[in-house]
């Protein structure tokens, strides 16, 4: 049985980062990557334009915890907690088969640092000790080559892929799922 119980929420840290939740203080650094077009690029969801959408975003994450549904965390700056470089976490989860999507975004700026795949390790430690998960799903679309090849050096296997999945801005879109396996 999956623990979905966030309260109070976990703080993970690794040796550059600190996960932690994004609140409202942290809406202006959200709007500048949910709304960079290169940074949403892969990720089929409304871009971010307004401080408004970034709390909307928040309030969305935030509802995700309190529920049980999901759980996301801001990617930041171990020395400064406050400089945000983007965002991770279980977008859903799958309790009868044990199971939990993961995704993320980072801000162009921090892309090629390696901040993902150690961010990656953090969750995916707290999914499979805590949370109590057998195997952690990622859906990518096909041609985010950086994405496939973050998971692929994190050891997930691809599973399958799913066309036309889903509809986007009228843009009828592919998914490529990727998995790994609690050892």
């Amino acid at each position: 049985m999956l623990n979905l119980n966030f309260n109070p929420f976990p703080v993970l840290a690794t040796q550059r980062l600190l996960l932690r939740q994004a609140t409202p203080n942290d809406a202006e650094s959200l709007m500048k990557i949910r709304g960079n077009e290169e940074a949403m690029r892969y990720i089929p969801r409304p871009r971010a334009k307004t401080i408004e959408d970034a709390l909307a975003n928040v309030e969305l994450l935030t509802n995700g915890i309190n529920e049980g549904k999901s759980i996301n965390w801001a990617i930041c700056n171990a020395a400064n907690p406050k400089e945000i470089y983007g965002m991770i976490g279980y977008v859903n989860f799958y309790p009868e088969q044990s199971k939990a999507e993961i995704g993320y975004m980072l801000h162009p700026d921090y892309w090629g640092k390696g901040y993902v795949p150690e961010a990656i390790l953090a969750i995916e430690k707290f999914g499979f000790e805590q949370i109590n998960l057998q195997s952690i799903e990622a859906k990518i679309d096909p041609r985010n080559v950086n994405s496939r090849k973050i998971l692929q050096r994190n050891n997930y296997q691809f599973d399958r892929l799913e066309e036309k999945t889903m509809v986007f801005q009228d843009e009828e879109l592919d998914s490529e799922y990727y998995i790994k396996y609690k050892l």
